[in-house]
């Protein structure tokens, strides 16, 4: 079939047929071509350092990483099986109850733990009962000038030992306490004892034995607060009294002041605010809601914890234990399946203001899971045994502390853990990718100590082997087992040992393949200008700017093959819209002398639309 015109264009409710420009050879001056926009080549995806702890998504810091378990990547430019979890109960059996609380007693040298009713000594190797408070519920344990105090909460008076093998209960007229703590008196000329009782009561004393016994009566109520929320927690900030409720943060001052700090917890109240405190290199931190805070200086507050600005990862969970040793913090979440100690510290990034310079770096380092926890404290045992002890369902729990894990032979490492790195969507998300091979740095391996990658792509759930277990050391080189197509994916570390005293190190990790861009399919045209009223070059011109600014698709159709914009798309024409700069009135010039030919030149992107 002839035609007369070659293409057909509808913009809008407007169709037009044009005709194409020749050359000298009668070829039209038409072309069709495809762009390829920017992308990797090759793909790689490469991991040399996990510092930058957990909690990124898309790949973005090169050292960070989305989540794991049991592992430790507080060592720069390495990552290794988190610490051997010890249990310790009674010869054998449990403690009975979740611990509440653990102190050292430096009277007699003692590390010391209570569940609910018991009060236990650690003898090196397991727990010795030593008091039993049957009927009673015991809400602290605080050791001050040598003397152990346990609090009963609000029924019943609180006990006292210099031993903690012989307890004596206190006579003084108000001797009920959900918690006793020294700090210096409102004068700051001495130190004294502060106690609180639910709701709102605060009183102090010198002494807080019996009469007797040199006991001092507590002095009268200083009322904090109204009664419809709790004390539940107090503290110092740089030597100033502090009381945490459930709806509020009071500093009580030298001059018996009250002065509310955190007013609008009162509509975010919660009986976990301020359940948890310590202090940690000049600063106190504290559970505040699900979530956790700082306070640096009187009145100068910021969030702050593991699960802190990571929501994207889609973790939540309630603060359950805080401790600190000279260089770290160690905090219990429990995330509602499981529960991760995170270990963690705050540094300064290269002199650069992600937030004023410093970030916090967070590991999930401990792995408690179903194993209830609610109280964790370090203690140094002595000058080189230094462990982070936590509850470990009905039994104590503990880890050891070393300045560099895979260095100390005192060190002990988990059975297995992993480390999930964040996607990986290389230059668009939607591109496929294909992955060829991955290079891994290892040290450590052998066939019972194993690096075993793994993947998980698009919307996948669980983890698949990428290649056999990486049981070599060095710096090697291992073909995937079968082809491996992404949109975007993550990988996967898991390590494991057959000894505590072991683990394998991952010093590189390096995914390679090839990335195929969404090619776009271009059609530049030079039309003609006739004499007839519809192929005028005001006309033509009009008409295609029109087809620059629609905010509707244009139906473009090759009539030399057969195709029509009343047809069906993607088979009779296709969806395009006009580049940015086009329609173009140009001169065709041909050759033996003839005339210039005015033409209009445009291009036409194709659109994919249904």
């Amino acid at each position: 079939m002839t035609h007369t015109n070659d293409h057909e264009i509808k913009v809008g409710s407007t169709t037009k047929a044009l005709k194409l420009i020749r050359d000298d050879k009668k070829s039209a001056l038409y072309n069709v071509f495809e762009e390829i926009p920017n992308y990797q080549q090759p793909l790689l995806f490469t991991q040399t350092d996990w510092i930058g702890g957990h909690g990124q998504y898309d790949f973005e810091q090169p050292d960070v990483y989305f989540e794991g378990q049991s592992i430790d990547t507080t060592q720069e430019g390495r990552l290794c099986l988190g610490p051997l979890i010890y249990t310790v109960g009674i010869d054998g059996s449990t403690l009975g109850a979740n611990p509440v609380c653990f102190v050292w007693f430096s009277a007699i040298s003692k590390w010391l733990v209570a569940t609910a009713t018991k009060v236990f000594w650690y003898d090196d190797t397991n727990f010795v009962e030593k008091e039993e408070f049957a009927g009673e519920v015991i809400t602290s344990m605080v050791v001050i000038n040598d003397i152990l105090y346990v609090c009963l909460g609000t029924s019943t008076k609180y006990y006292y030992s210099a031993d903690a093998v012989t307890f004596t209960q206190t006579d003084l007229d108000d001797g009920y306490a959900e918690q006793i703590f020294a700090a210096p008196n409102a004068a700051a000329t001495a130190t004294v004892l502060w106690k609180y009782k639910t709701a709102n009561d605060l009183r102090n004393t010198t002494d807080g034995r019996t009469v007797a016994g040199g006991g001092v009566q507590w002095a009268s109520t200083a009322v904090i607060g109204d009664s419809s929320a709790d004390i539940t927690q107090i503290f110092l900030v740089n030597d100033a009294l502090m009381i945490g409720k459930e709806d509020n943060l009071y500093h009580y001052d030298s001059d018996g002041g009250l002065h509310p700090l955190l007013t609008d917890l009162r509509h975010n109240r919660s009986t976990n605010n301020f359940k948890y405190v310590v202090d940690w290199q000049s600063a106190v931190y504290f559970s505040l809601g699900r979530g956790m805070a700082e306070v640096t200086s009187y009145s100068a507050f910021e969030p702050m914890g593991p699960l802190h600005k990571i929501d994207n990862i889609g973790k939540i969970g309630d603060c359950v234990g805080l401790a600190s040793s000279k260089d770290w913090m160690f905090i219990a979440k429990d995330e509602g399946t499981n529960t991760i100690i995170y270990k963690g510290r705050e540094v300064r990034v290269g002199g650069q203001a992600r937030e004023s310079g410093l970030r916090w770096e967070w590991c999930p380092w401990v792995f408690l899971g179903a194993n209830a926890c609610a109280t964790m404290k370090v203690c140094q045992h002595s000058a080189t045994d230094r462990r982070v002890w936590f509850g470990y369902g009905n039994n104590a729990g503990y880890a050891i502390l070393s300045d560099n894990p895979t260095a100390d032979s005192a060190a002990r490492f988990a059975a297995a853990g992993w480390i999930r790195m964040s996607y990986v969507i290389g230059t668009n998300r939607y591109w496929d990718k294909l992955w060829q091979s991955i290079v891994t740095e290892t040290k450590g391996c052998t066939a019972n100590l194993t690096v075993q990658p793994m993947y998980r792509k698009d919307a996948e759930t669980s983890a698949t082997n990428l290649t056999a277990a990486i049981t070599t050391n060095g710096t090697v080189k291992t073909n995937l087992t079968a082809a491996l197509t992404s949109n975007r994916i993550q990988f996967e570390l898991h390590l494991a040992t057959n000894s505590s005293t072991t683990t394998p190190e991952v010093l590189f990790f390096e995914a390679r393949g090839v990335e195929k861009p969404e090619t776009v399919r271009i059609h530049e045209a030079v039309y003609a200008i006739g004499d007839e009223p519809s192929k005028r070059a005001e006309t033509i011109r009009t008409f295609l700017r029109g087809g620059r600014t629609s905010t509707s698709l244009i139906r473009f159709a090759d009539l030399r093959y057969g195709e029509t914009t009343g047809g069906t798309a993607g088979t009779d024409f296709v969806y395009v819209v006009v580049d940015p700069g086009y329609p173009q009135e140009i001169e065709i010039v041909h050759t033996k002398g003839g005339q210039p030919e005015l033409g209009i030149k445009v291009r036409f992107r194709e659109v994919s639309f249904t």
